[in-house]
């Protein structure tokens, strides 16, 4: 819970945070691992950060609950959190209308820093289905 991002992690935060710059973030919620807590700080957004204890390795359903938490007047999340359950996450939620090409990138794998985009109508306790629209596993 205490280790911290290696130099790696952190150049790859960085650069996850440029491709989200411009996608109109509003709220980062992160777990509450030490990595996790750099990583969302590393990303460079201009957006309150809460930290959640209960997304530390939380299951793909744990999750789902964290975010359906999120008030209604917030439309867009960045999410740190913790593979597998992240991972298991993503591929719940993708629906057929998904990017196929994105979908084939996390089929079998799901390394550290991976970033995807999902979106969907209602209200976040409405999340049972998105499409995923982008997937950029880091250099």
């Amino acid at each position: 819970m205490q280790r911290p991002l290696t130099e790696l992690g952190r150049r790859q935060a960085q650069r996850q945070g440029e491709v989200l710059r411009d996608k109109g973030v509003e709220r980062v919620i992160c777990s509450s691992a030490t990595r996790t807590r750099q990583t969302a700080e590393l990303l460079g957004l201009d957006a309150p950060l809460t930290e959640a204890a209960t997304l530390y390795n939380s299951a793909a359903g744990r999750i789902r609950t964290e975010l359906a938490s999120v008030p209604e007047y917030i439309k867009t999340v960045a999410l740190v959190a913790h593979h597998p359950g992240v991972a298991e996450l993503v591929r719940y939620l993708a629906n057929d209308y998904s990017d196929r090409a994105a979908l084939a990138l996390i089929r079998y794998t799901y390394p550290p820093a991976t970033l995807v985009g999902l979106e969907f109508t209602g209200l976040w306790p409405d999340l049972h289905s998105a499409r995923l629209f982008l997937v950029k596993i880091p250099s």
